[in-house]
């Protein structure tokens, strides 16, 4: 078996056969060059293709590179002769451009867990780690956020089942959202290559917000472009028009001052915690009423997502949300659309594209995973990062200084930022 460079031609037609990671796509092997990475397409060839890997190249000083194979190879991992095979070939490949390492790592879940992330009963991949070891892989230490490469956690939603069978899996909180959004009058278009300045737009407001720093307005149009040409990328807009939202927000303080009056005389337990929780939506209201007066009366996006769809699975890649609008729960309307498309699309999961892995922690991010399990998908953790190392000593060099020179980087960027 020989190791050789494909063309897209070739290399396309075996990962889709193998319903690969939209990570190992061809696309994402171009898009990368906007990070200043180089792809190299690589199949192990018998007659035939056997595996194929995509090798994004980040050239370092001194001539030194090393690599990152995206969600590790595609290839029968239950084959570990020809895992083994492959191995020594991108091995090789690797050390003619003087890389000090190459990574893998893998789509490929570890154990299972429960909703703390505690290993339960079930399918674990243990085997397999402890081979990736034993042919020459460091495995990397298992993070429980996101500090490696791509997401070590997700949530998975199984689309082979019937749509109300999914949508029972929703939380109570996510049902009541949904609805609450559908009467705020929260539509959700499909956007276009024009409408990316709207989700770079809310990019930015998440970014300044959440405190991380996303890519600029050419990558994502660029991304939206290569991904489009196959129909596999859809951008969302969830947009609200604000004379609707007050109108109905109008009608909604009526009622609920209404309710309150009827309440009034009444003094018993029931009656009062009605009244408490109306005094409290009433005091909602008119706070979301007095801050919408003075803003634009057309629609506006306030919730945006960008979603790829490759192989047998869709993701939600890419999320941005004004979050001045929160209590018109856009977002919900959104997301709840990305998955229906994807079951129309006849994909099979849908990947909200990572979570933490510290459910009961004080991370200002477990807003973000309480969002995601909402939608009852199952939480997923993967095997982790493995690092083939070829030049020990400057590998040990490049994982004590680039930590630093990127605690600097992302310092000066939060300044900058403030």
């Amino acid at each position: 078996m020989e190791l050789v460079e494909l063309n897209e031609k070739e290399y396309k037609e075996f990962i889709e056969k193998n319903n690969a990671h939209f990570l190992q796509s061809y696309e994402w092997g171009q898009i990368s060059k906007k990070r200043g990475l180089i792809p190299f397409y690589l199949g192990l060839k018998d007659k035939e293709i056997k595996a194929t890997a995509l090798l994004l190249k980040k050239n370092m000083p001194l001539g030194y590179s090393y690599f990152y194979i995206p969600r590790g190879y595609t290839i029968d991992y239950n084959n570990l002769e020809l895992l083994k095979i492959f191995t020594l070939k991108i091995k090789e490949f690797s050390k003619k451009h003087k890389a000090i390492f190459f990574r893998i790592d893998p789509d490929i879940k570890l154990h299972t867990i429960d909703s703390n992330a505690l290993k339960i009963e079930g399918e674990n991949n243990y085997k397999l780690v402890d081979y990736l070891k034993k042919i020459g892989y460091k495995h990397r230490k298992l993070t429980k956020y996101f500090e490696t490469m791509q997401p070590r956690y997700t949530f998975r939603i199984d689309l082979k089942d019937d749509l109300d069978t999914i949508e029972s899996r929703y939380t109570t909180t996510t049902i009541q959202r949904i609805k609450k959004a559908i009467k705020y009058g929260v539509h959700v278009e499909i956007g276009t290559k024009e409408d990316i300045k709207e989700f770079v737009r809310l990019m930015k407001m998440t970014e300044k917000r959440q405190g991380f720093y996303s890519h600029n307005l050419s990558f994502y149009e660029d991304f939206y472009e290569l991904f489009n040409k196959n129909n596999m990328v859809t951008l969302y807009l969830g947009k609200i028009n604000i004379c609707l939202a007050i109108e109905k927000l109008n009608k909604e303080l009526d009622e609920l001052k209404e309710e309150y009056n009827d309440l009034k005389e009444l003094t018993n337990k029931k009656a009062n915690n009605r009244k408490k929780e109306i005094e409290k939506n009433i005091k909602s209201i008119e706070e979301q009423l007095d801050f919408y007066k003075d803003k634009p009366k057309e629609d506006i996006a306030v919730s945006s997502y960008i979603t790829v769809h490759y192989g047998n699975k869709s993701w939600a890649l890419y999320a941005a949300n004004d979050m001045d609008y929160k209590r018109m729960f856009a977002n919900y309307l959104v997301y709840q659309r990305q998955i229906k498309d994807a079951k129309e699309k006849k994909k099979e999961i849908f990947d909200v594209f990572g979570t933490i892995g510290d459910p009961n922690s004080n991370s200002h991010l477990i807003g973000l995973h309480d969002f995601k399990k909402k939608w009852g998908g199952e939480y997923i953790e993967f095997i982790g990062e493995f690092d083939y190392i070829l030049k020990p000593f400057i590998n040990f060099i490049y994982n004590k200084v680039i930590p630093i020179r990127h605690k600097i980087i992302n310092k000066k960027l939060r300044k900058k930022g403030e």
